[in-house]
């Protein structure tokens, strides 16, 4: 009997292509009534045919088999020529194409999309619904606009660094765009789809995880547009540099756990302390009757803001390089606090790297994270302020100057050094 369960066994591939014809084949059986169109045995036998031309792997059969079946479906076709569309035909070429590629070492990918073709076919319906009374026409043209950014923008840009000190770096710059200009995007759609509430705190955790000074700029422009969010805005920005802190503890886990065990309680600290801060300084206030203020998000897509932003990192660039530069790597706090500037991950795994390899003590690079992140913070309270309204960054400092206070307390009270030295003396136990 075959293994089923081997990577690469043959009979796993056919099981996974017969599998897709069977999904696909059931989207595209006929109703009562309806035309004559191939069905479910025919999607079986169309995927058989597509994994017997993988598992041959013979160009010439793999043709022959192609052949056959699309002067089959061209037969069909012609016998009833009241049938309309051929979205039936493009399954049946999709469907074999995805058989034959589930006899190859790329089998999950094409039963994968084998998957996603069924789900398609399925929900033809509220797809077009979605197309039709989803997304309007400048939603549309914003997408487009967005994913210019990414797919036509970025690959031309070139990868390496230019300029004194190499501070130059396009491709660096451009993601720093798309991050900014992602903000507004997914924030748009996602109040648009789940609410405003649960839109926005969706937002800010994505936000959190790819990059909180692009939040923070981003939102800091929405909040420019539309004054009126400027308190809800300020929480949900509190939340998102709130979850920096875990954030950095995980990147500098894989590195040196060492010092990921050192930081926890200044960085659980400072978490804490920020989202008590969003609580406080912005609480969500709701009356009977009253509703919550309306989206940040007003545009899926504005370029301009972006590229302002990337003409100032550009230049926060070249001020950091040079100060790197004349300050020296020796002075581990001043480099630390340089760094943070405009991005807390790569010093926050060279500390973790210097502190693995005996470079740093546990305690002396808890500090420099502590003070990157409050450099970090230092430069996107500029950004906020250029919202110009002091209702979002007050609010936004205040937090911040709580997080790093109780940060620094937990440093005083609980040594990191300490810390080490009991988790060393536990796992010893």
């Amino acid at each position: 009997m075959p293994d089923l369960t081997a990577p690469d066994s043959p009979a796993l591939g056919f099981l996974l292509a017969l599998a897709i014809g069977f999904l696909v084949g059931r989207t595209r059986e006929p109703g009562p009534g309806a035309p004559p169109r191939p069905g479910m045995r025919d999607f079986l036998i169309i995927a058989l045919l597509g994994a017997i031309a993988g598992h041959v792997g013979n160009t010439v059969v793999a043709i022959a088999l192609f052949a056959g079946m699309i002067g089959a479906l061209l037969a069909m076709r012609v016998q009833h020529p009241e049938r309309s569309g051929i979205t039936t035909e493009l399954a049946a070429v999709a469907t074999f194409a995805l058989a034959g590629l589930c006899l190859t070492s790329d089998r999950q990918f094409g039963a994968g999309l084998g998957i996603v073709l069924a789900a398609i076919l399925a929900e033809r319906e509220q797809l077009r619904r979605f197309v039709r009374e989803g997304i309007s026409d400048r939603e549309y043209i914003d997408t487009l606009s967005f994913l210019g950014l990414i797919f036509i923008i970025y690959p031309l840009l070139p990868a390496g660094s230019y300029g004194p000190f190499g501070f130059f770096k396009p491709r660096e710059i451009w993601l720093f765009v798309i991050l900014v200009s992602g903000v507004s995007y997914v924030g748009y759609f996602l109040t648009k789809f789940t609410g405003v509430e649960r839109g926005e705190l969706l937002t800010a955790i994505v936000g959190a995880i790819a990059s909180t000074t692009a939040y923070t700029t981003g939102i800091s422009q929405a909040v420019a547009d539309a004054p009126e969010s400027a308190v809800p805005a300020a929480r949900y920005s509190l939340i998102a540099n709130s979850i920096l802190f875990p954030r950095t503890l995980l990147l500098v886990a894989v590195v040196s756990p060492t010092l990921a065990i050192a930081a926890i309680p200044a960085f659980a600290a400072m978490m804490l302390a920020g989202f008590a801060s969003a609580l406080i300084l912005a609480p969500m206030r709701l009356k009977k009757g009253e509703t919550v203020a309306d989206s940040t998000f007003r545009n899926p897509f504005s370029i301009r803001p972006a590229l302002e932003f990337g003409v100032g990192f550009t230049v926060v660039l070249l001020i950091t390089r040079v100060a790197k530069h004349y300050a020296g790597f020796g002075g581990q706090m001043v480099v630390s606090a340089i760094s943070g500037l405009v991005d807390v991950t790569a010093i926050s795994l060279t500390l973790a790297a210097f502190t693995q390899s005996g470079i740093s003590t546990a305690r002396d690079a808890v500090i420099g994270l502590t003070l990157a992140h409050g450099v970090n913070a230092i430069f996107k309270s500029g950004v906020a302020e250029t919202s110009h309204q002091p209702a979002f960054y007050v609010r936004l400092m205040a937090g911040f100057v709580i997080m790093f206070a109780v940060g620094a307390a937990a440093i005083v009270i609980l040594d990191p050094a300490r810390v080490t030295e009991l988790a060393s003396h536990l796992q010893l136990n």
